[in-house]
């Protein structure tokens, strides 16, 4: 990174050794200067640091992601710490040529580098969501370290980045992450941090927000501690991290040090002991430790190696040449069995006021009036909600045409903008007040634009969104109550409780207007492969027009809620609805990844 004279983020060259320890007692030092003659080269490269292993979800071997320049005629070119990826058979190679994962100029304008991964994945169906957590060097007035995150839906593709915000001193300077995936409740994560000679902690939540922070780990006090790496193996917790060794001549020099406890949050009465110390000799520094356990007492561990430069000193922390592996080959772990992402979290019964599908229809966001956002499936991080809740009640949520971000509107006509939805007016921010509440809203079918509809058709355009016509002004026989886009046209179809359909530059398929129903119906949506559209009713019962297939319904069932919203699958072979407690009901291709019940 580019404050490499900080310790919170001094790492370069990657290696590797094997340890074998006992699984309550302390690790036996290995790795010394002495064991060099044994190192086998993995690759080479300028000024990379930082891996992160994980045995391949998607088939045989392993993903490395790691940091640096790679080569120097990037860094001629400008290019600065980046997230790089490689892959392998097996842990001690051969590893693959390098893709380019994750450049600063994707994650902010202030980035000018990032480094430091940390990925954590969950099993979605017969998919994976990938999360990563990293340090952003971000220099505006003056430069500091930032952890930040993203999603991915195969490890390679990354997308809605977001800043971990810190509000405590320490953590305003925080970087290295190392991210425990937990396995229930409101806390996601567990995320390790460097900052300013301590290791942090903090809990964050399904969002990719902080909940809490606090010091983790300070050492004996006179140890300036930094880059930390936290795991589980057997019974026991280990947490390796940097050592800078301030009693050496060249201040450049850094040691891997480890504790471990019963406790993975209990730190602070263990005394640690060195694990690889380098003599700044031959060997500069051993940096950025990373722990792929083997069984409860064996452990490959993959660090940054610097040596000496031109002129036989250790003074430039840049100076890596290869990712080594020093010691015995290692041994391959087990297979690892990714856990399923979390269900959703608890809304209150009678709250919720609809859903929209995530990427690939692996996942769906689920909204209350309050504007909190319940993420379930592959969209287990969402992309924000409401902090408080809002002058006028929430009444929907549309998924941005990616599925990398989603809107919230207000019965006011109030518009919330979060991931990639841009945000494009409100009838607020016009300082228009609507003469009817607005129940609805579509994106255009690029997400440059966006309509609000009203309970009287009455339709609000915004963005490149065009006016194709509204029922405004017409006596209806019912209210409105929800939208659909033509994505064939760029038309649309409003429908009122009735069964009413009303299209406008969009073909229109049928309607229950003037039919007897059992319950109101609540909202539609559009088959985008089988030109048609469905309507639902508040009991969940389906009604299929155009070439729109029958799927199912709760029609019959008796339900303990009203239906508030329906979302269908991009294929038009599956489709969900929601209720007002948050009960998802799905049919055809469309998997149930949780409830908010």
């Amino acid at each position: 990174m580019g404050k490499r004279l900080r310790v919170l983020s001094v790492v370069i060259s990657v290696a590797a050794t094997m340890l074998v320890v006992p699984s309550v007692g302390q690790l036996v030092a290995s790795g010394s200067a002495g064991a060099a003659a044994a190192d086998t080269q993995q690759f080479t490269g300028r000024d990379i640091y930082a891996p992160d292993i994980i045995p391949n979800p998607n088939g045989q071997g392993y993903v490395m992601w790691y940091g640096g320049w790679q080569t120097q005629q990037a860094v001629n070119a400008g290019q600065l710490d980046t997230i790089f990826q490689r892959t392998s058979p097996t842990p001690n190679g051969p590893w693959s040529n390098p893709t380019t994962d994750i450049l600063s100029s994707q994650v902010a304008a202030a980035a000018s580098e990032v480094n430091d991964p940390s990925v954590s994945v969950v099993s979605v169906g017969t998919s994976y969501l990938y999360t990563m957590f990293f340090t952003v060097l971000s220099c505006g007035v003056g430069c500091n370290n930032q952890v930040w995150s993203a999603t991915s839906g195969d490890g390679n593709h990354w997308a809605s980045f977001k800043q971990l915000v810190f509000t405590d001193a320490y953590g305003l300077d925080a970087s290295s992450p190392s991210v425990v995936l937990e396995p229930s409740g409101a806390q996601r994560w567990t995320v390790y941090y460097g900052a300013d000679c301590v290791i942090g902690v903090a809990s964050v939540d399904a969002n990719r927000d902080l909940l809490t922070s606090s010091i983790a780990y300070r050492g004996s006090g006179s140890q300036c501690m930094s880059n930390p790496d936290v795991f589980q193996s057997g019974s026991r917790w280990y947490m390796f991290f940097n050592v800078q060794e301030t009693t050496a001549s060249d201040a450049t020099r850094f040691n891997v040090w480890q504790i471990n406890s019963a406790s993975a949050t209990d730190w602070s009465p263990l005394t640690s002991t060195p694990v690889i110390q380098e003599n700044g000799v031959q060997r500069c520094s051993a940096l950025t430790p990373f722990v792929l356990p083997v069984t409860p007492n064996q452990f490959n561990i993959y660090y940054g190696l610097v040596l000496p430069g031109t002129y036989g000193q250790c003074t430039d922390l840049t100076n890596s040449t290869s990712i080594m592996l020093a010691g015995n080959p290692p041994l391959s772990p087990p297979s690892p069995v990714y856990p399923p992402a979390q269900s959703c979290v608890g809304f209150p019964t009678g709250s919720v006021t609809g859903m929209a599908p995530g990427l690939g229809d692996a996942g769906y966001w689920i909204v209350n009036a309050a504007g909190q956002v319940d993420a379930c499936g592959s969209v287990a991080n969402s992309y924000g909600e409401l902090p408080s809740a809002p002058p006028s009640p929430i009444v929907g949520i549309t998924a941005t045409p990616d599925g990398h971000g989603y809107w919230l509107v207000g019965r006011d006509g109030s518009v919330y903008a979060f991931g990639d939805a841009g945000f494009y007016g409100s009838l607020p921010s016009a300082g228009v007040t609507p003469s009817h509440p607005l129940v609805g809203m579509a994106a255009t079918p690029d997400g440059r634009g966006y309509w609000l509809v009203a309970s009287d058709g009455g339709i609000f355009s915004f963005g490149n969104a065009p006016f194709h016509g509204s029922t405004g002004g017409f006596p209806l026989n019912a209210p409105i109550v929800g939208m659909a886009v033509d994505p064939a046209t760029g038309g649309y179809w409003i429908d009122a409780s009735d069964g009413g359909v009303f299209a406008f530059d969009a073909p229109y398929r049928g309607s229950m207007g003037g039919s007897r129903l059992n319950r109101p119906m609540v909202g539609m949506a559009v088959d985008p492969a089988n030109a048609g559209y469905w309507l639902v009713g508040a009991d969940g019962g389906i009604f299929s027009f155009g070439n729109a297939p029958f799927h199912g319904s709760t029609g019959s069932l008796g339900l303990n809620r009203p239906i508030v919203g329906m979302e269908a699958s991009p294929s038009g072979a599956g489709y969900r609805f929601v209720a007002d407690d948050g009960g998802v009901f799905s049919f055809g291709s469309s998997q149930f990844y949780g409830s908010a019940a």
